[in-house]
């Protein structure tokens, strides 16, 4: 028996799928501007190691928030990137 959605209900899904759409590029935007620098960050060996080891770490936490975006985005879409 499958559930049966009248037109409003469908306009909303949809404007609320374009709304998690725009807010996730928002994000993935903000982390690889962040990713960039870091990796000035861990790359600039005026800085202390202290500094560039943090800036490394984060870039890899970036890393594995993007990855499991891609993967949720080939999950759910079929995008694969």
């Amino acid at each position: 028996m499958g559930v049966t959605l009248t037109k409003l209900e469908e306009a909303i899904l949809d404007a609320q799928d374009i709304a998690a759409g725009l807010a996730i590029s928002a994000r993935v935007q903000e982390l690889v501007e962040r990713s960039t620098e870091c990796r000035l960050g861990y790359l600039d060996r005026e800085l202390p190691s202290e500094i560039r080891t943090e800036a490394l770490r984060e870039s890899r936490s970036i890393n594995q928030q993007l990855a499991l975006v891609a993967t949720l985005n080939e999950i759910n879409h079929g995008i694969e990137a």
